[in-house]
């Protein structure tokens, strides 16, 4: 087991990671980077932005490991 940092990067907003998280491997410090990504990205997204960018970066001991990433757009074309 090893202890990952996940930081979270936005165009207006960056946290580190104080805490980390105890995982047996790098995949599973990716599948816990892509469902942290998804949930902030549900939570932040605004409408009719574009260019909406975020990113979480994982890191252990020794330096960075990992990073997932995602661009969102999001357009309503009508409203009935």
């Amino acid at each position: 087991m090893a202890q990952y940092f996940f930081d979270f990067k936005s165009v207006d907003v960056a946290s580190r990671d104080n805490e980390s998280m105890e995982l047996p491997d790098t995949a599973a410090a990716h599948d816990v980077a892509l469902d942290a990504l998804v949930e902030a990205a549900r939570e932040a997204v605004v409408e009719g932005s574009c260019d909406q960018r975020f990113a979480v970066e994982v890191r252990n001991g020794i330096g960075r490991v990992l990073e997932v990433s995602a661009v969102f757009n999001s357009r309503i074309f009508r409203k009935q």
